[in-house]
């Protein structure tokens, strides 16, 4: 009886040590895990909530990216979970870029233009010359339509409503937009972006090309008869 208490006793002990064996030196699988979507994000706690950037990127253009002195828009969303209504300045660091404008929304769309009419105003007059002729004239005037401007940019500031958001993205209608790029930005590189919400209250972010939504299509190999 005795050998057996001793017997289950030396047991326990190696499951115990077995048990601490197997846990030291893991890694837990939420680690590892790398998020979903490549944009930046952010928070900034206020004393009566919290103000979000999430999922900034700007919009992928291939794999050339854009050029020096191009523009190129963003992908972002703001939240503001507090008890105030808050207005957000975006702004870009003068060494990526020129400025950041809002594009887009019904204040850009341009005036249509009517169309071109001519009022040709015939008048023929017909003079009895010595010689008996007819020196019929008609003149036409046609009026010139004026041409549509383009909307100038819009400085990037969006009011956000107490416990609501902004989705600022091409399809959404407004969006923000880099403008004069100061180097070539392709996949890989990130911009430099700051939301002030005023009061002190800013975040900076690098903010990265986006990656495409499907792959790009594979080039068919050509096997030469040589190779084969």
């Amino acid at each position: 009886m005795r050998r057996s208490k001793t017997l289950l006793a030396g047991a326990a002990a190696a499951a115990a040590l077995l048990v601490s064996g197997c846990s030291a030196g893991q890694i837990a699988e939420t680690a590892e895990k790398v998020a979903s979507v490549p944009g930046a994000s952010g928070d900034i706690t206020t004393d009566d909530g919290i103000l979000s950037i999430r999922n900034a990127v700007v919009v992928y253009d291939g794999t050339e990216g854009y050029k020096a002195g191009g523009n190129a828009p963003l992908d972002v969303r703001i939240f503001n979970d507090t008890q105030r209504d808050v207005t957000v300045t975006v702004t870009v660091n003068s060494e990526d870029a020129g400025s950041v404008s809002l594009s887009g929304g019904e204040e850009e769309e341009q005036t249509p233009s009517p169309a071109p009419s001519e009022s040709a105003s015939a008048s023929p007059s017909a003079s009895a010359s010595p010689s008996g002729s007819a020196s019929p004239s008609a003149s036409a005037s046609p009026s010139a339509s004026p041409s549509p401007t383009a909307t100038p940019a819009r400085p990037a500031s969006i009011e956000i409503p107490a416990g609501e958001f902004v989705v600022l993205t091409e399809a959404a209608g407004e969006y923000l937009r880099v403008v004069d790029l100061a180097q070539p930005l392709t996949p890989g590189r990130s911009v430099r972006i700051t939301f002030d919400f005023g009061a002190g209250r800013t975040k900076e972010l690098a903010v990265p090309v986006g990656i495409p939504l499907s792959p790009a299509a594979r080039e068919s190999a050509e096997v030469s008869e040589e190779e084969h």
